[in-house]
């Protein structure tokens, strides 16, 4: 098989593992998890002409690297100090927070790599730019079609940019609590007792604290307090139910668990996407929002452009294309007798059940 894309598992500038056109083998295949490296983009038969865009661009990629690795460095000096956040460093995620914006404002709606990033540091480092990219796609969705209401109940679609800044940069820094968890408590490969779970709960408020000196917008400051929450009331770290848990932190919910279930950890394999979709429709009325769980199946497909699925009767497949009104029927491409074959597949199915086209 032919390298498609560069691997990059350093941080971003750094020389590439490997290069677009390498010829791979069975060596590579067993070095490259060893790097971080869970997957990688191929150049066959069977990907041809077909595009996947990145949502953040190299430099976009470069700076969000630097300053969310230095807000993580920094927040756990302050947890030592006893001290908050330093403000110069909320503000530089600040201003990553709005190139990210920047980039997510042009790019496409489908066939998006939002599961691309290998270079970045530890769990806590990529699942905090993971969770950001997606929660900023919902919304852009969300509030593109739907609108925003503001604190007097009225209806808008304007200022649309300066409020995916605010849950941006609420989104980048939802996590930044749990550096206050302990390892073997964060990092337990079984289920946690209800002493720990009570300790984990914690993470929610010691971000808030850790970010007061910083001065952040409440509705960004929701982001890091409310993420846990749940409408049906089942949630953490107050219960609020309903209309008490505002929109940004319902859109970091459904962002975070997808994320969480399809991210690998220390301690269980990465679910692929159509699990994670499945989870948080699953969950729709009761752990999340049905609106905006309708705005993230519209992002989100569950069987991505480009990605390789196992079709209900045995085959080997990459998806070729997917329409956002039926995601379980993807349109895929086979190597067959005489070559490439695509046809659509209902992947909701016992048995195979498919159309040609």
């Amino acid at each position: 098989m032919e390298l498609a894309r560069d691997i990059v598992a350093g941080p971003p500038g750094t020389a590439p593992l490997l290069r677009a056109g390498v010829k791979l083998s069975a060596r590579y295949a067993e070095l490259l998890p060893k790097a971080g490296v869970g997957s990688v983009w191929i150049e066959d038969d069977l990907g041809e002409a077909i595009e996947i865009a990145e949502p953040l661009s190299v430099e976009t990629r470069a700076k969000v690297h630097k300053a969310t690795g230095a807000a993580l460095t920094a927040a756990g000096a302050a947890l030592r100090s006893g001290s908050g956040m330093p403000a110069p460093i909320v503000e530089s995620l600040n201003d990553v927070a709005g190139a990210m914006v920047d980039d997510l404002l042009d790019c496409p709606d489908a066939a998006l790599a939002l599961d691309d990033l290998s270079s970045f540091d530890d769990y806590t480092h990529r699942h905090s730019v993971q969770v950001t990219v997606l929660g900023l796609l919902i919304a852009r969705r969300a509030w593109t079609v739907d609108g925003w209401t503001d604190f007097r109940g009225r209806l808008r679609h304007d200022r649309l940019e300066e409020r995916m800044r605010k849950l941006g940069l609420g989104l980048l820094v939802h996590d930044v609590g749990k550096l206050a968890v302990p390892p073997e408590i964060l990092n337990k490969p079984g289920r946690l007792t209800g002493e720990e779970m009570e300790v984990m709960k914690t993470h929610a408020h010691a971000g808030v604290e850790l970010l007061r000196p910083a001065d952040l917008s409440p509705i960004a400051i929701s982001v890091v307090r409310d993420h846990h929450e749940r409408i049906d009331g089942s949630g953490y770290p107050e219960g609020l139910h309903g209309a008490q848990v505002q929109e940004f932190p319902r859109i970091a919910a459904v962002a975070d668990v997808y994320d969480a279930v399809t991210s690998e950890r220390v301690y269980k394999p990465a679910a692929p996407p159509h699990v994670g979709v499945h989870v948080i429709r699953d969950g729709t009325g009761a752990n999340f929002c049905p609106s905006i769980v309708r705005h993230f199946r519209a992002v989100v497909m569950p069987y991505p452009v480009g990605h390789e699925i196992k079709l209900p009767d045995g085959r080997t497949a990459v998806v070729s294309s997917v329409d956002i009104h039926v995601p379980d029927v993807p349109t895929v491409r086979v190597m067959g007798a005489a070559g490439v074959e695509e046809f659509s597949v209902d992947m909701t199915a016992g048995a195979e059940r498919v159309a040609a086209l």
